[in-house]
């Protein structure tokens, strides 16, 4: 449509751009799939991703951050639409031969009352004039798969069938996230998959926000308990608990204050008193101290201790040298290795290598790798074997080559690799890799492994394995919940530290500039002007002219950027005979986008960070080449909800990852912090470009701390 004339359309909301005092700005789809900016001016609806409204406005104009002019919809009328097929659609494709167009004429013709239509054969005839009118013969095949898929007596066609109508219920109820939906019913799948639901009416609390895990709550509760005893329903208060732990564990917490408890419950109009003492009764409440812990992180903290001490009690397998014979073997090794340690390597190494669980901290450039290298060379020669591990495959790439020196390579793995390994043991062959009770598992970039990630590692390992973690606690927290190796660094009996920077003595300047920021002193940064390496401020009208070459990474602080950002690079690389695929809600992707997963799958060799490219679209197939992997590999059908974009990625993503070139869209936000801009220029190899206010906001910016808490303790 022109500017100025009406828009009258039913949208489908894909991104909730902010949410205002009166309404809400948020982007869609019409019903031909074209994208609509809609600005609502309203009180009546809170839009959620996966909504229809019916929305009838006026176009206008708005200016971007980047300075780009684009239409939008003003409007204060939106009326809410039930509509019929999110949910029940995808469903209906996975029955043979039943593709898009059949499933939305037979959802046209049938509405929700499909299912009980297809479980009647009497209807087989009408069924097969609406799947292929004008052809009998094929028309009469295709109904007999789709009745027999729909009607068989087994127990896997009646989950099947009790999964569609699961979904038309969700569907009735108003939920229509089919990410949400596919959770809800792995939670409750069987054929009294609603009845289940019914007896926990709030269990989407613990997958989706807020608004609407109450909306679905309230809705099934007022099929069972009078209107106004909802509101103090022991299920909502639960559901309000579950998720203010949701929410507390998505910023990386596993344990919060009573009071922050207290608000947060307020927030979602809920009353705290009623919740905690009803969560206490029923022994859903743990405490350490004066914080409360997520009752689930807090089973896998005290799990991840338990393993840990088990690690530290066991005695050494294998002959530890003593100080004359380790010398020899130092000595050895930098013969071997061609190198030369530092006194402070060499102290650091003498620690390490007694401690069954030790942890080398030290900063960006200061020969963590070198001592990792003459460690595994000392303990090979004493008959051991060393694992490397690290959980970006990037990162595994890079300790590959620092631990290898010539004819003794060391191939490093991701830690979801190392997992599967663990889990699938090879029958009547040499396993790929050893893990036995003289192995060394040392893992690189320790700092970003969350508590999941070590706990399901950990639970695999032998009796008598030893762990050596090496990181950097300057940079940010895990993605996921948890900072169980800042906190062993904190606690300091097992720790070896590196401090001394080594290498500017390769020309860089970027681990002096790092260790500036990790210091808490704000460099004064030149103005970029073209050059290749070195770390740079740039402008905003610079970064409209920057050239995204392969080697690149584009780092943002606030998630609307990243969002804006991944949405204006896509649409340039794409004309409208692009192929493209749509990967649940968080993506649409084409050949050569950047993306990145957002949840672990260890069956799949996943984790929550990696990154890759699109490099084919065959179909519903999608080929990805993921960093570190030496080939591209078909993305998990399961897995494709869990990708986004990666134009731009938020710095907690980016860790364990690097570029020859890293671009730092830092702003002036709370979320930069001092780890926030030292992890982020720790990710460049060649060239940092720092986007900042000005020099007082990226002193104040190194002021600023992060913080974590959780409930973990050795």
């Amino acid at each position: 449509m022109s500017a100025g004339f009406a828009f009258a359309e039913d949208v489908t909301v894909t991104r909730v751009v902010s949410t205002l005092e009166y309404g809400a700005i948020f982007v869609g789809e019409t019903p031909a799939g074209d994208k609509v900016r809609v600005r609502y001016l309203g009180r009546t609806e809170l839009p959620v991703a996966g909504d229809t409204f019916a929305v009838k406005g006026q176009w206008s104009n708005y200016t971007d951050k980047f300075k780009r002019l684009h239409r939008q919809v003003e409007t204060k009328l939106m009326k809410r639409r039930a509509v019929l097929g999110d949910l029940l659609g995808p469903f209906l494709q996975r029955v043979p031969n039943i593709g898009p167009q059949r499933a939305e004429r037979l959802m046209q013709r049938y509405g929700h009352d499909l299912i009980h239509v297809l479980s009647d054969p009497a209807h087989m005839d009408d069924v097969a004039g609406v799947l292929e009118p004008d052809k009998p013969a094929l028309a009469a095949r295709m109904t007999a798969q789709l009745f027999s898929a729909m009607a068989e007596k087994s127990a896997a066609d009646q989950v099947r069938l009790a999964e569609a109508e699961f979904l038309v219920f969700l569907e009735k109820l108003g939920l229509r996230e089919p990410r949400v939906a596919n959770r809800l019913w792995r939670f409750c799948a069987g054929v009294d998959a609603i009845s289940r639901l019914r007896s926990n009416p709030y269990l989407a609390a613990y997958l989706t926000e807020w608004k609407v895990a109450d909306r679905v709550g309230k809705h099934v509760l007022r099929d069972a308990v009078a209107a106004e005893e909802i509101e103090r329903h022991p299920a909502r208060l639960m559901g309000a608990l579950a998720s203010v732990w949701r929410e507390i564990l998505s910023e990386g917490n596993s344990a919060a204050t009573e009071p922050t408890i207290r608000e947060m419950l307020a927030l979602r109009g809920v009353n705290a008193e009623l919740a905690l003492q009803h969560a206490e009764r029923n022994g859903n409440l743990a405490k350490r101290g004066e914080l409360l812990r997520a009752p689930g992180a807090a089973w896998l903290e005290e799990e991840v201790a338990r393993m840990l001490k088990d690690i530290k009690a066991t005695p050494a397998r294998l002959f530890l040298p003593d100080e004359q014979r380790l010398t020899a073997l130092i000595a050895d090794a930098e013969q071997a290795c061609d190198l030369t340690l530092t006194s402070e390597q060499a102290a650091a190494l003498r620690k390490l290598i007694c401690l069954p669980l030790a942890v080398l901290q030290g900063g960006a450039g200061v020969g963590k790798t070198t001592v990792m290298k003459v460690l595994a060379y000392i303990w090979e020669r004493q008959r051991g074997n060393v694992v490397f591990g690290a959980l970006a495959g990037k990162a595994a790439l890079q300790l590959s080559r620092g631990a290898s020196s010539h004819g003794a390579p060391r191939l490093a793995y991701t830690l979801a690799r190392l997992i599967q390994i663990l889990d699938n043991p090879p029958d009547n062959r040499r396993p790929e890799v050893e893990f036995n009770d003289r192995t060394l598992l040392v893992i690189d970039e320790a700092g970003m492994m969350d508590t999941p990630t070590f706990y399901q590692l950990l639970k695999r390992l032998p009796k008598g394995a030893r762990i050596l973690l090496a990181g950097d606690d300057g940079q940010l927290f895990p993605v996921a919940f948890g900072k169980i190796f800042h906190d062993l660094v904190e606690e300091g009996s097992r720790v070896a530290t590196l401090t001394k920077v080594l290498r500017q003595a390769e020309g860089s300047v970027i681990p002096l500039v790092a260790q500036q920021i990790r210091s808490g002193i704000a460099p004064v940064l030149p103005l970029w002007n073209g050059e290749p390496r070195g770390v740079y401020a740039i402008d905003a009208a610079q970064m409209d002219t920057l050239h995204r070459s392969d080697d690149f990474m584009l780092i943002a602080a606030r998630r609307q950027t990243v969002d804006a950002w991944n949405e204006v690079e896509s649409a340039k690389r794409r004309s409208d005979s692009t192929p493209t695929r749509r990967l649940g809600p968080l993506a649409t992707v084409a050949g050569g986008d950047p993306i990145i997963v957002t949840q672990n799958r260890y069956k799949h060799g996943l984790f929550n960070g990696l990154l890759g490219t699109v490099v084919a679209i065959d179909g519903e197939r999608v080929q990805v080449h993921f960093d570190g992997e030496q080939k591209p590999r078909e993305l998990p059908q399961e897995a494709e909800a869990d990708v986004e974009l990666a134009y731009a990625i938020t710095c907690h993503k980016a860790q364990g990852s690097s570029a020859a070139t890293v671009v730092l869209m830092a702003g002036d936000g709370a979320l930069v912090t001092r780890e926030w801009l030292y992890t982020g220029v720790t990710r460049a190899r060649e060239l940092v470009l720092l986007n900042i206010v000005d020099q007082d906001r990226f002193g104040e910016a190194i002021a600023r701390r992060a913080n974590r808490t959780t409930g973990f303790e050795l």
